[in-house]
């Protein structure tokens, strides 16, 4: 696709920098994939395309970009907590440049008009999964034409604000071509970020998504908004491709798998475990403690796999169930010993201190009780933040429990921050409070630090370990 003048369209896809800065240590700073995609989307239709992540690179980077490469169309993408950050570039793109600017992610697409109102320098808005709606777009402002009828587009006609259609899900995802990593400077991850079980400095990381969508009913995630809710798979031979072309571009050793739930598809698992270990590559995944047993743990760990993240939430039968989580203390047990039993030299459980908001102290120490019986190698405990579109934010307004104009800025699982009042039976700084006690009390044990201390194999792990403590005590002494 060319322009009138002949030359393609120049677009500039920013990563708005996070709100938890205190937490950055703890929490996955990874290259942003989603926005990978659609600058190689827009790539691929004839289009220019720079990439800026301002959680590695300074925001005052902006003015220089700006001006150097005058792109015609600014696109921003922000999970809830960094919408207020998005709207302050998008106001400093619009005073020194005539960009037209759109933004998309899950806290726009769960919020459409709102975002489009509470940021009205914006022209236009992504709903749902954005890649071939932006080439869309891009030809819409390449043209100077209309964005009428363009589906998963909000947009500014005459002051005022039009939602389209929304647009189907991509139902082939081998259509898509690979995240556009080239366009970071992937040095910058490597040296700004340890993620938990792999400093990245002896390990040569990149981040890899199998599948897309999810099939649960989780209350408090909001995921469903860009990706929908039935899961669609790339193909084992799409996905071997991507990953030979990472080794044979960035020599990577190790594939970090984003999606969710991993393991649901155990066809696909089987045959990437086989690829994965003739090519001597490690890797980690997330998934649910219902989708994995004995004999597949045991081909994860021969083929590679370091770690495995099981999302459990919490150790209260009723508050599992109140979530919808779909999964039983019993199966946490299961997948938690198996997983160690196989040889899984990681396994991280993460729990959501107010996944319902009727939880009760007494649920709470059933989780605490369920951790010290699971021991994960890691253990991540958030606080629940309620955000927009998901089933537990409309329980809590009808509870009253949510003000009218929240501070969005608030809305991370991670760090201190004041996301709302109280449950039914805590307060927000009660949860906080017991969040950090829990760490501290689980990390600092004798128990803990031997049983590492006996596993630790490598001078990786001892220098990841002593940075770690370092930072955990930092953060929570």
């Amino acid at each position: 696709m060319q322009s009138d003048r002949g030359s393609p369209l120049r677009v500039l896809l920013i990563q708005p920098n996070s709100t938890h800065e205190n937490s950055k240590e703890f929490i996955s700073l990874q290259y942003p994939i989603n926005l990978g995609y659609l600058a190689s989307s827009l790539i691929r239709a004839g289009h220019e395309v720079r990439m800026l992540d301002f959680n590695v690179i300074p925001v005052a980077e902006l003015g220089n970009t700006m001006a150097e490469y005058n792109p015609e169309l600014v696109g921003l993408t922000a999970m809830t907590s960094a919408i207020g950050n998005a709207g302050k570039i998008i106001r400093q793109i619009k005073a020194i440049s005539g960009a037209q600017v759109v933004i998309g992610g899950v806290h726009a697409s769960a919020l459409p008009v709102e975002t489009m109102e509470s940021i009205p320098e914006l022209d236009f808005l992504v709903f749902g999964e954005g890649e071939v709606t932006l080439v869309e777009l891009a030809e819409i402002v390449e043209r100077k034409s209309s964005a009428e009828g363009v589906a998963g587009v909000v947009y500014q006609d005459g002051g005022r604000i039009v939602k389209n259609m929304p647009r189907p899900l991509i139902e082939d995802l081998n259509t898509l071509p690979f995240p556009a990593r080239h366009l970071l400077p992937m040095q910058l991850y490597v040296s700004h970020h340890v993620s938990r079980g792999f400093s990245r400095s002896s390990l040569r990381i990149m981040e890899l998504m199998t599948s897309r969508g999810c099939p649960n009913k989780c209350i408090f995630c909001a995921g469903h908004h860009n990706y929908g809710n039935r899961l669609r798979f790339r193909d084992y031979e799409n996905i071997a491709a991507e990953i030979e072309e990472c080794r044979a571009k960035y020599g990577i050793t190790h594939i970090s798998i984003e999606d969710d739930t991993f393991t649901i598809n155990r066809n696909l698992v089987v045959k990437l475990c086989r690829f994965l270990h003739e090519r001597r590559i490690s890797w980690n995944c997330n998934t649910r403690v219902n989708t994995v047993d004995y004999e597949l743990l045991k081909l994860m760990a021969w083929s590679g796999c370091k770690k495995v993240v099981f999302g459990v939430e919490s150790g209260s039968p009723e508050m599992l169930i109140k979530c919808k989580k779909a999964i039983t203390v019993d199966d946490a047990i299961t997948a938690v010993r198996d997983a160690k039993r196989a040889g899984i030299r990681y396994v991280e459980c993460d729990f959501l201190l107010g996944c319902h908001p009727d939880e009760t102290l007494e649920d709470i120490n059933q989780t605490i009780a369920l951790i010290h019986k699971l021991r994960p190698d890691f253990l991540a405990v958030a606080v629940m933040a309620p955000y927009p579109g998901t089933e537990i934010n409309r329980i809590m307004r009808e509870k009253g429990l949510l003000g009218e104009n929240p501070d969005w800025s608030q809305f991370s699982h991670y760090g201190d921050l004041n996301r709302y009042e109280r449950l039914v039976n805590l307060t927000s700084r009660q949860l906080v409070d017991l969040q950090r006690k829990i760490l501290k009390d689980y990390y600092s044990s004798p128990r803990y630090i031997l049983s590492q201390a006996l596993q630790t194999r490598t001078l990786s792990e001892v220098k990841f370990f002593a940075k770690m403590a370092w930072l955990f005590l930092k953060e929570f002494a």
